[in-house]
């Protein structure tokens, strides 16, 4: 599996950020009402990124020799999830910051600053949610240090 790197999320996250826009500014500009982002997808990035580090820091533990009863299979589950929490978090990142994108024309008008502001919260959160991916997975990274010092090359 190959690590994550900041090109790939940041790619991911301005497609969707651009195609969130698109569709909030043509449904804005069609008189269609914009609903406001429910606190509950605040709450599920919150939480999706809690369970990314404290998964990560369990595999940590393990490394570090002080939980020698995780398996290598969770630890290989725990990869796979933080990867997973990253990319989700880059994809709602960007679709949450071009649904503010395409509501801001209309900044002044009570309702919809109170939209926009809802959307940019959400970004945050999900922008938590790609941090502690990225973060839980450096976590589960093995160091080959300990591999190589025992064994000398051949000439």
């Amino acid at each position: 599996m190959s690590p994550l790197n900041w090109q790939r999320l940041t790619l991911v996250g301005l497609v969707a950020l651009v195609l969130a826009w698109l569709v909030s500014a043509s449904l804005e500009g069609s008189g269609t009402t914009p609903p406001h982002v429910p606190w509950t997808a605040v709450a599920f990035s919150l939480i999706a990124a809690v369970c990314a580090l404290w998964f990560g820091w369990q595999v940590r533990r393990f490394l570090a020799g002080k939980k020698p009863d995780l398996s290598a299979l969770r630890a290989a589950r725990t990869v796979v999830f933080a990867q997973a929490c990253s990319y989700a978090g880059a994809v709602l990142t960007g679709a949450y910051g071009g649904y503010a994108l395409g509501l801001l024309d209309d900044w002044s008008h009570g309702p919809r600053r109170e939209v926009i502001i809802s959307a940019l919260i959400a970004a945050g959160a999900a922008l938590l949610l790609v941090i502690a991916g990225l973060v839980s997975e450096h976590w589960c990274k093995h160091s080959d240090e300990d591999d190589d010092r025992g064994e000398a090359s051949p000439a």
